[in-house]
C-alpha cells in the first residue's frame, strides 16, 4: 500500500543514557561535521519529506534547546519542531513523544489509547547524517500498515559496499545480521504504531545487546532471547548468534551454514511473538540512513569522506 498521501508524525531519538555509545566523550547529536551539528541533517532529511507532518526530538532538552538556538534552527517551520525533555531510556523516549504527539497531549500512561491505537509514527535516531529525504520517503510509501504494527529498515551488504576501505580511501565496514536470503544491516528507520506493540518491554534489553561488533553482547542478547522465547526457536536464534560470531571471526564457510538457521521471514515470526505484535522488516535500497556513527573511529572516517559519500547518495536520488 503506499502511503505517500498520507501525514505521520516523525520522533527523532536523540537521548543520553548508560546505554548510549559516546563519541569522542561526547553527544552523538551534537558532534560536529563541516560545522554543523549531526541532528541537522537528520532534521533537514525529515522537513524535505512531504508525508512528514511534526517532528518530534527527545534528548537532554537544555543542550538541544542551547545547541538549536546557537545553530539558528527554526521550529516552526518549514515543519513544527518539538523538543522533549528525554527519559530514562529508549522506550520512555519514545513512548513519552508518542503521547505528546496525541491531539490530547496527555503524557498519562493511563490514558486512553484506544482512539489512537492506529496511529503510526517514524522513529529515526540522530547519529545518521547521511539520510536523505528519497530515501525517508520511499520507506514510507513502501510500508504496509495494511497489514503490519511495527516495520523496521533493512538495507543490503551489497548496497553499503561503496562504503568500506579501499584504493587507498579509509571507509566503515558494518556489521550485519546474516539471513538465509541475504546479509542486511539495520537502517535505522522505523514505522510503528506504538500503542500495538503490546510487549514493548523486550525493546529496551535489545537496545542494550544492540551493539553486535562486541561478542559479549551477541551472547548476552542470545541468552536473553532463548529465556523469553520457546525453545522451538533455538535454531534460529542460534543461527543469528553463532553468524555475526563467525562473520567477526573471518571464518565465511561457518557463516554460511549458521545463517542457513535464519530465514527473514522466521526471524520477523519470532520477533512478532516477542513484541507481541505484527512485525515485519522492509528491504530499503538507499544506504544513507544505515551510515551511523558507531565509535570515534567511524566518526573521523565519516567526516573526511562526508561529501564524497553524500554526493554519492544524491546521484541516487
Amino acid at each position: 500500500m503506499m502511503n505517500a498521501q498520507q501525514q505521520y508524525d516523525a520522533i527523532l531519538v536523540a537521548g543520553e543514557s548508560k546505554y548510549s555509545y559516546k563519541v569522542r566523550n561526547q553527544y552523538k547529536a551534537l558532534l560536529k561535521i563541516k560545522e554543523r551539528y549531526c541532528i541537522q541533517y537528520v532534521l533537514e532529511a525529515l522537513q524535505q519529506v512531504p508525508s512528514i507532518d511534526n517532528i518530534y526530538v527527545i534528548g537532554p532538552r537544555k543542550q538541544l534547546d542551547a545547541a538549536f538556538q546557537k545553530a539558528k534552527i527554526d521550529l516552526d517551520q518549514p515543519k513544527r519542531i518539538t523538543i522533549l525533555e528525554q527519559k530514562s531510556n529508549l522506550l520512555e523516549n519514545v513512548w513519552h513523544a508518542f503521547l505528546a504527539s496525541l491531539p490530547t497531549n496527555s503524557n498519562d500512561h493511563s490514558a486512553d489509547l484506544e482512539a489512537y491505537a492506529d496511529k503510526a509514527v517514524l522513529v529515526v535516531p540522530c547519529d545518521s547524517p547521511l539520510i536523505t529525504a528519497y530515501e525517508i520517503t520511499y520507506f514510507i510509501e513502501q510500508c504496509r500498515l495494511e497489514d503490519y504494527d511495527y516495520i523496521l529498515g533493512l538495507t543490503t551488504e551489497e548496497a553499503m559496499e561503496y562504503f568500506y576501505p579501499g584504493k587507498g580511501r579509509p571507509g566503515i565496514k558494518m556489521a550485519y545480521l546474516h539471513m538465509k536470503e541475504r546479509n542486511y544491516r539495520i537502517n535505522n528507520l522505523h514505522m510503528v504504531r506504538p500503542a500495538r506493540v503490546h510487549h514493548r518491554v523486550h525493546i529496551n534489553k535489545m537496545y542494550e545487546y544492540r551493539y553486535q561488533k562486541r561478542l559479549i553482547n551477541m551472547l548476552l542478547l542470545a541468552l536473553y532471547l532463548l529465556r523469553i522465547q520457546p525453545l522451538r526457536n533455538f535454531g534460529l536464534i542460534f543461527g543469528m548468534q553463532f553468524s555475526l560470531i563467525s562473520a567477526k571471526l573471518n571464518l565465511p564457510r561457518l557463516t554460511t551454514i549458521f545463517k542457513r538457521w535464519v530465514p527473514r521471514k522466521d526471524l520477523e515470526t519470532t520477533i512478532s511473538q516477542i513484541l507481541k505484535t505484527r512485525f515485519a522488516s522492509l528491504e530499503v535500497p538507499y544506504p544513507g540512513a544505515a551510515l551511523d556513527i558507531d565509535n570515534d573511529q567511524s566518526y573521523e572516517i565519516l567526516k573526511s569522506q562526508f561529501d564524497r559519500w553524500r554526493s554519492y547518495l544524491r546521484n541516487q536520488a
